[in-house]
């Protein structure tokens, strides 16, 4: 394979997972959005606080649960600011597509200074760079996914709790 065509291979497989991203940051809002609902419900709704004892302890459950994971579905659409990169260790690796990197070694008015040096890179580098920013994005899904994980299931379980908590106050006022 020549290595423009590696660069183009690599770019997209860095697309594909940067799209993932993406997934993982709406999932994550999503879920937010329903804990904020299920927890506004269960108080001001449903009024779960004026009623039997278990009931509540119920609703309390569910609201740590639903808290637990509004913080989960937050932690996932955080900006990360640095992460470790592949490669770091070398004084010659300059992660251009990051933009933790980027921020943080040219300032605002060196934009000549950024343009010359990735005027410098060759179809091998831009390939090298392509496949690394793959390598960091799949990490970042790997752990927005996991949070996002959760996060759902703390929302399933806190479902869960709020749905008994009303069946108690049905049954017992």
């Amino acid at each position: 394979m020549e290595p423009v065509e590696r660069a183009q291979a690599y770019a997209a497989l860095a697309e594909s997972t940067r799209r993932l991203v993406g997934l993982m940051d709406g999932k994550a809002g999503f879920l937010f959005a329903v804990n904020g609902a299920l927890l506004t419900f269960m108080w001001i709704g449903a009024r779960l606080g004026d009623v039997a004892p278990a009931a509540q302890w119920l609703a309390i459950g569910a609201s740590l649960g639903s808290l637990l994971a509004l913080l989960a579905a937050l932690w996932v659409v955080i900006p990360r600011r640095s992460i470790a990169l592949p490669g770091s260790e070398s004084s010659d690796y300059r992660p251009i597509s990051f933009y933790g990197y980027v921020a943080t070694q040219y300032a605002p008015t060196e934009f000549r200074r950024f343009e010359h040096d990735v005027a410098q890179f060759d179809a091998d580098d831009f390939s090298r760079e392509s496949l690394a920013e793959h390598f960091m994005v799949s990490r970042i899904v790997k752990n927005k996914t996991s949070w996002v994980t959760i996060s759902g299931a703390l929302t399933f379980t806190s479902m869960a709790l709020a749905g008994a908590a009303l069946l108690v106050k049905t049954i017992y006022g």
